[in-house]
């Protein structure tokens, strides 16, 4: 009896795993360490790095393909260069949030998968302004660019391991917390305000 009753656990096993559909709605929040491709920008802010948040949203087409949004923000000080002899001085506050409209893979199988890796492509434009003692602001909106990430998702619904947690009826809510690499590239008068983001998130997914 117990070859079969094995045999017919892994085959009820293999059904779930079949069945399985992943809640269709996302949420996320994170945030983490902004590193610019900008020239000299450690000259001007005292270091080559910057905190930098997020919020994103998606939808899940199938289990391994969701499309998204998100919109980023850092903010920084630093101190400006003179326009009439070059020399350094001023105050200088630079702001950049870029938004991404992006496409992720993931390797998402079963309700109780511990851990989901996922890598992604976009497109990406950025909203920037930055304000220097004795020069007139500058602000815009660059061009669109590309963006790459990638990351890792450990889920929290449970400690038990038993997948979702249900609210009312069917619908669902899975818990994740993940890490995930960003690179992104986006131009304006050919200069690069992109950069790599290294982030810390929470995600909710949902019915």
């Amino acid at each position: 009896m117990a070859p079969a009753q094995a045999a017919d656990a892994a085959s009820e096993m293999q059904s779930q795993a079949d069945a399985y559909m992943a809640p269709r709605w996302a949420l996320e929040f994170k945030g983490g360490v902004y590193q610019p491709d900008l020239e000299f920008y450690e000259t001007f802010y005292g270091d080559d790095q910057n905190t930098y948040w997020a919020i994103a949203g998606a939808y899940r087409f199938k289990n391994w393909l969701e499309l998204g949004a998100e919109l980023g923000y850092t903010s920084d000080e630093g101190v400006g260069q003179l326009p009439v002899n070059g020399t350094v001085g001023g105050d200088v506050d630079y702001t950049l949030m870029p938004l991404q409209i992006f496409l992720n893979f993931r390797y998402d199988a079963s309700a109780n998968q511990l851990f989901v890796p996922y890598a992604g492509i976009g497109i990406v434009s950025a909203w920037y302004k930055q304000k220097i003692d004795q020069q007139s602001d500058r602000d815009g909106r660059t061009d669109i660019g590309v963006s790459a990430r990638a990351g890792i998702q450990l889920q929290i619904t449970n400690s038990d391991r038993r997948g979702a947690t249900y609210l009312h009826g069917n619908r669902r809510l899975q818990t994740y917390i993940f890490l995930e690499g960003q690179v992104f590239s986006t131009e304006v008068d050919d200069i690069d305000l992109g950069g790599e983001i290294y982030l810390l998130g929470l995600r909710f997914e949902f019915d």
